[in-house]
């Protein structure tokens, strides 16, 4: 497995969810988000980024992540109904970074995974409270 560094780990986490936080995101042109993410890598580290970004409303994703290092890592993606998430994380100068996924679980949090150069890179979740329904 790659050993994701503390940039790519909690930037995608962190934007997931930010994203999906509203019951009336898609009724708006664009809806601010801001929300901290938790990752494990796959050498069991640590961590926590903050993401801050909008979702229009056909469910596009568009936000920054800080990883607290003082850089920013791009999140871009969708969000579709029912919560699941997808997009890509890069770097400041579009440099990508890898990709990411996430689902609803039963405790309504977004739980996914970041993928760099084709292996899982770290597992993540951020709170998704009010996501919009089917």
């Amino acid at each position: 497995m790659t050993h994701l560094g503390t940039i790519g780990r909690t930037v995608i986490t962190l934007w997931l969810a930010a994203a999906l936080t509203s019951p009336a995101w898609a009724m708006e042109v664009r809806r601010l988000r801001v929300t901290r993410v938790t990752w494990v890598d796959s050498a069991e580290n640590t961590g926590t980024w903050l993401f801050q970004g909008t979702v229009d409303a056909a469910g596009a994703l568009d936000g920054r992540v800080y990883p607290g290092d003082g850089s920013e890592l791009i999140a871009t993606g969708a969000v579709a109904d029912g919560g699941y998430v997808s997009g890509s994380l890069s770097t400041a100068e579009e440099d990508l970074i890898g990709t990411f996924t996430a689902e609803l679980n039963t405790e309504e949090e977004l739980v996914g995974d970041l993928v760099i150069d084709g292996d899982v890179a770290a597992v993540w979740d951020a709170p998704a409270e009010d996501l919009p329904a089917n």
